[in-house]
């Protein structure tokens, strides 16, 4: 598995929370405002701002579920490529930041004090160059 492939799912993750976020935000410019009483006449012209924001909320709800299946897709990958490694703590460390999506100064920090992280970044990509050297190749007839 290459990098941009055990990685999908941790980048999932945060497109994922952005979405949201940004509905969060939608959402709350869709509630009700105060009426404007400051006596001035209205432009002439209809808006219906609260039907836009209708719109852009049900789009935005639809990109969310369908960006949470993609990251379920790509969450069993990760977790089916952590379940090949053998050493305890490379295993740890991908589970960590490939699965559960922490950054690399949090796993560092789970994984006690002689652990950077510089040090776990440089573990994780050294394993998978080893995986994917290691990896069969086709070769023609």
């Amino acid at each position: 598995m290459t990098l941009t492939e055990i990685s999908r799912y941790f980048h999932l993750n945060e497109t994922i929370q952005k979405n949201r976020e940004a509905l969060k935000f939608l959402r709350e410019q869709a509630e009700p405002a105060a009426p404007s009483l400051n006596g001035m006449p209205h432009v002439s012209g209809v808006k219906d701002s609260t039907g836009r924001l209708a719109v852009e909320i049900a789009d935005m709800d639809a990109r969310i579920t369908y960006l949470e299946e993609q990251a379920e897709q790509e969450r069993d990958k990760a977790v089916a490529f952590c379940a090949t490694i053998q050493d305890a703590r490379l295993y740890l460390i991908f589970r960590l930041r490939f699965v559960r999506c922490l950054t690399w100064a949090e796993v560092a920090d789970l994984l006690g004090d002689y652990y950077t992280e510089e040090g776990v970044c440089r573990m994780a990509y050294n394993y998978l160059a080893k995986t994917e050297k290691e990896k069969p190749t086709a070769q023609s007839a």
